[in-house]
């Protein structure tokens, strides 16, 4: 039997010849279906495993931390063999193959790098559309694309984590609409989704955040100390926040501090300004260190 990635290349192979010649071939729905539904447990199973040993040793376990690798080391060989079928035939239609191939192109593609998303995100706005592909799938690449650009999500499928090591909600757009978006994607109201989970970013009192970036993150000084009872200005001195007693801060500030930055003071820190890098994002995450005491 051919190892795995032998068996992608020879895979990956067929589909470039196949290309040129789209419009001539029929699509093996059924030959995609059985290396899809190989791929969907190659995908799966590591992460299983990945959870056993999460809980086993922690998430920030030596051990944890290697396994990582070998999961990305295969999401790489699964993403190559899955843009060959993507890139040879479009999206294939749910209809045509089985349920579990359906949902292997959609999590490869989620699992894949930055710039694989992206690229295939606008083929599966297309599949959701014509009905090739179900709606929920493109919710989920979208705000995962969204997130990964530190912008808004819209559907409210993406978690993240704060530096207390809660898990959240990454920052929704319109928070009041959000669950007649989500119901037109086939997805269940947010409060039945984020059942479980400590505490949400997300409040309907911000809505749309219109003019407004959110900005998370801890603050320590040079020595790693991390620093409580450290105000957060805008330029125009109005208070944006706080550290609480461990040195953590949410704030919600205008968009015209991506222009000025924003001021942080305290007892032995008399002022050091916070520079923003990316100008286009929404959602800042960072680690603030002042010079001083």
């Amino acid at each position: 039997m051919l190892p795995y990635k032998l068996k992608w290349c020879f895979l990956l192979l067929f589909f470039l010849v196949c290309k040129g010649l789209k419009a001539q071939i029929a699509i093996p729905y059924e030959q995609l279906s059985c290396e899809l539904e190989g791929v969907l447990a190659k995908d799966q199973g590591p992460r299983d495993t990945l959870n056993k040993l999460a809980l086993k040793y922690g998430t920030d376990a030596d051990t944890v931390r290697q396994y990582w690798n070998y999961i990305h080391t295969i999401d790489s060989i699964n993403t190559l063999g899955v843009s060959g079928i993507l890139d040879t035939y479009g999206w294939p239609d749910q209809r045509l193959i089985s349920p579990e191939a359906s949902k292997a192109l959609w999590l490869v593609i989620q699992h894949a790098d930055s710039l694989t998303r992206e690229k295939y995100l606008p083929v599966l706005e297309q599949a959701a559309a014509e009905g090739k592909a179900p709606k929920n799938y493109f919710a989920y690449l979208y705000d995962r694309v969204q997130m990964f650009r530190g912008r808004f999500q819209l559907y409210g499928t993406q978690m993240g984590g704060d530096y207390e090591g809660n898990t959240v909600l990454w920052p929704v757009k319109k928070m009041l609409q959000l669950d007649a978006r989500r119901k037109a994607m086939g997805l269940r109201p947010i409060q039945e989704a984020l059942t479980g989970y400590r505490i949400c970013w997300s409040d309907p009192v911000y809505d749309s955040l219109a003019g407004n970036i959110v900005f998370y993150g801890l603050v320590s000084n040079q020595q790693g100390q991390r620093l409580p009872r450290i105000s957060i200005y805008e330029p125009s001195g109005k208070l944006a926040g706080t550290t609480n007693e461990r040195g953590y801060f949410r704030v919600l500030a205008n968009r015209a501090v991506l222009q000025k930055g924003l001021i942080f003071k305290g007892d032995g820190y008399p002022g050091f300004k916070y520079s923003f890098r990316n100008k286009n994002a929404e959602v800042y995450h960072d680690e603030v260190l002042l010079p001083g005491n």
